[in-house]
């Protein structure tokens, strides 16, 4: 081929393309149109996963793996994140540690001397969802004993079918056997374990990293506890604005309130507007009466109130939402939290005390029908947070817990 600007290619380069490399396998059949194909020459299956049994007990018993405390080849760490064991192991957890296992093997051969134990976590909230999935129980109707039997049920089922998983897959973990030695099965509930985990809580306390605080956290009232905000999911959930009437107590003036919320109304703290809503500068420092409840809040500019939204006026509650929450630690305002651990309504609603959330809702837009407060109510489909585990909505609820200094670090 000559040489062109488009190839680049001098006349004497051979052609190195897919189609060259295609011509270069086909046959005369091929060619011909009859699509002829190579056939094994052994046609008897010599394989099978029966095969694998014996190699699995020789690695029980030789344990070729191990991690050597004496030797003085450079140590190579892998720090497996043990599985949770509310189920046995799944395709994600196959995966992640065939890819350590290929990093183990890798510098094995390179002289390293590899520590790569299994571990298996034991602890934590989705061991007791799964119990209660298992054997449709809730643990706060029960002895404690009893649930925790339970739990460890399903521990002992998980365990043995998930270190069955990973010794079928192959991989090269130190030992296959559960123990408190250097490379052996760990596990977090074991004595050893747990020694560990309350020694290293004792030392940040002695050092005075650790702090008690009374503070508004993410509350799954299905899980009754705290969760991180990573274990937040959010979903679309149909709702109403509702348009509630409050009343401004040096003038008598009628001011309306969109809110999704309506039964945090024993919560409010606060009523904001935009400073640039010309609107309700006039309210700027007056005072609102909340319905119903008849407390006196704070009529505020703040520009966290958004013009477009409902009427441009919000009311902040103690913990509506995070952006309540954060108004009020800005602001200094002191809480006032109406859902109890369980889910309920507290005495601080008054005549809501001991209804479900959304019972309460209902409730407290019927009383509102009642005495004329709820002018209108517009469908809207809500961005609500939601427990990952349980599915539970998610309330915000202050409560003393304890924390890890982290800030000056």
């Amino acid at each position: 081929l000559p040489e062109t600007e488009e190839t680049g290619r001098s006349p004497r380069q051979p052609l190195n393309t897919p189609s060259f490399i295609f011509v270069l396998f086909m046959t005369a059949d091929d060619v011909e149109g009859k699509q002829s194909f190579p056939q094994p020459r052994i046609s008897e299956k010599k394989w099978s996963k029966e095969l694998e049994k014996g190699v699995y007990e020789k690695w029980k018993k030789e344990q070729p793996y191990r991690f050597d405390t004496k030797s003085e080849k450079p140590v190579y760490s892998i720090d497996t994140p043990p599985p949770y064991l509310n189920t046995p192991i799944h395709i994600g957890h196959a995966a992640t540690y065939s890819l350590m296992d290929m990093f183990a093997r890798y510098k094995r051969m390179k002289g390293f001397n590899v520590l790569f134990p299994l571990g298996l976590d034991n602890n934590g909230l989705p061991i007791e969802m799964a119990a209660e999935k298992k054997f449709d129980i809730r643990f706060h109707q029960m002895p404690r004993e009893e649930f925790l039997k339970k739990c460890k049920q399903v521990l002992e089922e998980a365990g043995t079918a998930s270190i069955d998983s990973f010794m079928r897959l192959g991989i090269g973990f130190n030992s296959w056997k559960r123990g408190n030695g250097i490379g052996e099965v760990y596990e977090t509930d074991s004595e050893d374990y747990r020694k560990l985990t309350q020694e290293t809580f004792i030392d940040l306390w002695n050092k005075g990293l650790i702090y008690e605080e009374e503070r508004i956290n993410n509350y799954c009232p299905g899980c009754r506890t705290t969760i991180a905000d990573a274990e937040i999911d959010y979903a679309e959930v149909n709702s109403n604005w509702n348009d509630v009437v409050f009343t401004v107590k040096e003038t008598g003036e009628k001011i309306i309130i969109s809110t999704t919320r309506p039964e945090l109304i024993a919560s409010d703290r606060a009523v904001i507007f935009n400073p640039e809503d010309d609107r309700y500068k006039h309210l700027d420092g007056k005072t609102a009466l909340t319905p119903i409840y008849e407390r006196e809040v704070p009529i505020m500019a703040h520009p966290q109130a958004a013009m477009e939204k409902g009427t441009g006026l919000a009311m902040m509650s103690t913990a509506g939402d995070t952006s309540d929450i954060l108004f009020c630690r800005e602001m200094g305002l002191s809480t006032v939290i109406s859902i109890n651990l369980d889910g309920t309504m507290n005495e601080n609603a008054g005549f809501l005390k001991g209804l479900k959330v959304k019972e309460a809702r209902l409730a407290m837009v019927d009383e509102l029908q009642k005495r004329g407060l709820l002018l209108k109510q517009t469908p809207t489909v809500h961005r609500t947070p939601v427990c990952d585990r349980s599915g539970n909505h998610v309330e915000f609820i202050s409560m003393k817990e304890f924390y890890v200094k982290q800030v000056e670090f």
